[in-house]
């Protein structure tokens, strides 16, 4: 119990930060995302074999690595944590539109919104939840490689 809160006391006291931080008006900037992004990636990635290249590579939307099971459920971690995940393990537009104004900056908002048009379907081949975030996310990279990133 002792590690989990180590990981996720810090992605609370971001998430609270931000919030304030939207109450207040400011938007989110490249440098508070990638902060977010860092936590939630330190909350994700012991959880999983995956290796930091792994994810430095997804950050910088190449995914021609092996997709493996981790990296997959990986991926499912991050958008469970970011809250874009239905009780069913299925990606949620809904929640995605609704999440991204607050943790995208108004630079890559566009970009995000579009990505989420063009990939909201691409989950329906897939059975295992893994699996759809992960094919989902990849859409996502395709859409506007510049603009991607991910933790």
């Amino acid at each position: 119990m002792k590690k989990y809160w180590k990981h996720n006391s810090s992605l609370v006291l971001a998430i609270v930060l931000l919030v304030l931080l939207l109450q207040q008006g400011a938007a989110v900037t490249m440098e508070q995302m990638m902060q977010s992004m860092d936590m939630l990636r330190g909350a994700c990635q012991p959880k999983f074999k995956v290796t930091t290249e792994e994810l430095d590579r997804m950050r910088s939307a190449d995914f021609t690595m092996e997709h493996t099971k981790d990296l997959m459920c990986y991926t499912r971690c991050i958008a469970q944590m970011a809250g874009t995940v239905t009780k069913k393990g299925e990606f949620s537009a809904t929640k995605a539109y609704a999440q991204l104004p607050i943790i995208l900056p108004p630079e890559i908002l566009e970009a995000g919104m579009a990505s989420v048009d063009a990939c909201r379907d691409v989950q329906k081949p897939y059975k295992d939840s893994c699996e759809k975030i992960f094919y989902t996310t990849k859409c996502m990279a395709e859409v506007d490689p510049s603009k991607f990133t991910f933790p």
